[in-house]
């Protein structure tokens, strides 16, 4: 039953596999419910379960036919695992008490007599553990998507178009219902455009990937006859993209409009894309222009002018964040915090002309906090992560041709989350690190999708 002979028995009449709808099947569910952050343990608990329900299926109906998962995202993805479990490793009292940024701790200890007992790396021994739990899926994810099929692949990125959709759609109605209807989480930011998360920030980076998505499984669309006939409903579906974007009155989501623009006219800039295709790109590039200045020319209420005045940076509490964060590093060195850790590490160096009734959760810049939390290895494992995915996508683009699209998606989606982790923490959401692993997964050529340049090679 689950060796695998029989192809045919393990494709439905689109050509997807099983694989292919487990790995689209819990993508959508990690959309749906991993939007909480670390708020919300039971929603990102909820998703943690699914992968292991859809780990233990996709090992059921593993053959002997399936593609090993790509070298490159191996390594990769077994380094980002190793490094919460070393800094979870007890050491002896006289290491981990000569570390950096320990004497608060050491401190703490000695007053209930426990300043000798071994002790691990990480401060907080419970926090790291979550994030390796939570690093689990997303590096599962990466793994899977490297080994689907091309036309799995095109299924997985319909299933993260729709369920972007359904995302827009649930905002629309919280808009309408008011600032607490339909919200998923207890802590959410009110008023805006949230769709199935609990930040706006977090729902704009959904929907702009989610857009893109919707642009790569069109664009490489073979029937020229069926583009046409469905291209005023991929139109009209990224006007409401568009539109959502807007409504959650993320300024770095408004900004990498401009990002997923570029993506989509990449994807249609090709002599195979229909001229109704191209039309796509240059209506929404207008429409955009004309939203974005609307509430600058009318200066008046409404919620578009509400967005306007979201631009308005003088009083952006990040810049003071950063530099607390910043003694932070400085205090914990080369040997980091433990990943997870930022509350406990940051408090002590928060200054007292920045404090607020609000205690930051996160330093709203992924680069520092990683630093902060990884040490020395945060830049080591960034600049790996980088050379891989940078090799991949070459290597991917040179020798699968008619992937393209999915490439560019998955170029156009690191790209979005790389420069919202600048001002924000994309990644600390489960949703967005899933899809962010789906895009690395993407990378990786599909089997058979090198088959045509191989043979031509050969030729040569």
């Amino acid at each position: 039953m689950h060796s695998g002979s029989g192809t045919l028995q393990l494709r439905d009449k689109m050509g997807v596999g099983r694989h292919g709808r487990i790995a689209a099947g819990f993508i959508a569910c990690a959309m749906g419910f991993g939007g909480g952050g670390s708020p919300s343990p039971a929603a990102e608990m909820l998703v943690q379960l699914a992968f292991v329900a859809a780990l233990l299926a996709w090992l059921w109906w593993a053959g002997p036919e399936d593609r090993k998962i790509s070298r490159p995202l191996l390594y990769l993805g077994l380094a980002i695992l190793a490094l919460p479990l070393l800094q979870l490793v007890p050491l002896p009292p006289t290491l981990w008490q000569a570390l950096p940024g320990r004497e608060l701790q050491v401190a703490s200890l000695s007053l209930i007599g426990a300043e000798g007992s071994w002790r691990p790396l990480t401060v907080s021994p419970s926090l790291t553990l979550a994030a390796f739990l939570v690093l689990v899926p997303a590096v599962g994810t990466m793994w899977a998507v490297s080994t689907l099929s091309r036309k799995d692949r095109r299924f997985l990125l319909l299933v993260i178009a729709l369920v972007g959709l359904g995302g827009a759609f649930l905002g629309a109605v919280q808009l309408v219902g008011g600032p607490e209807a339909f919200r998923l989480y207890e802590k959410s930011h009110r008023g805006w455009l949230t769709a199935f998360h609990a930040n706006r920030n977090a729902a704009a980076d959904v929907l702009l990937i989610a857009s893109l998505a919707l642009g790569a499984w069109f664009a490489s669309h073979r029937d020229e006859v069926r583009r046409k006939r469905i291209s005023p409903m991929i139109v009209i579906a990224q006007i409401v993209f568009l539109v959502a974007v807007l409504l959650t009155g993320s300024r770095a989501g408004i900004a990498l409009l401009l990002v997923a623009l570029v993506f989509h006219w990449l994807m249609l800039r090709g002599e195979e894309a229909s001229r109704r295709g191209k039309a796509l790109i240059a209506g929404a590039g207008l429409l955009a222009g004309a939203l974005l200045s609307l509430p600058f020319v009318l200066g008046g209420g409404g919620r578009l002018a509400g967005v306007a005045a979201r631009f308005d940076a003088t009083s952006d509490a990040r810049i003071p964040l950063w530099t607390d964060t910043l003694a932070a590093i400085d205090s914990f060195g080369w040997a980091g915090s433990g990943l997870g850790s930022f509350t406990k590490a940051f408090l002590p160096h928060e200054s007292l002309e920045h404090l607020v009734p609000a205690f930051p959760n996160r330093a709203h810049n992924d680069y520092l906090e990683f630093v902060l939390e990884a040490g020395l290895l945060a830049p080591v494992l960034l600049i790996v992560a980088a050379i891989v995915l940078f090799a991949l996508a070459r290597r991917a683009w040179r020798v699968s041709p008619s992937e393209h699209c999915a490439q560019l998606f998955a170029i156009g989606t690191l790209a979005i989350v790389a420069l919202h982790s600048i001002v924000d923490y994309p990644l600390r959401n489960m949703a967005i690190a899933c899809l962010a692993a789906c895009a690395a997964g993407l990378l990786a050529p599909s089997p058979g999708g090198s088959k045509g340049r191989e043979r031509r090679d050969s030729k040569a």
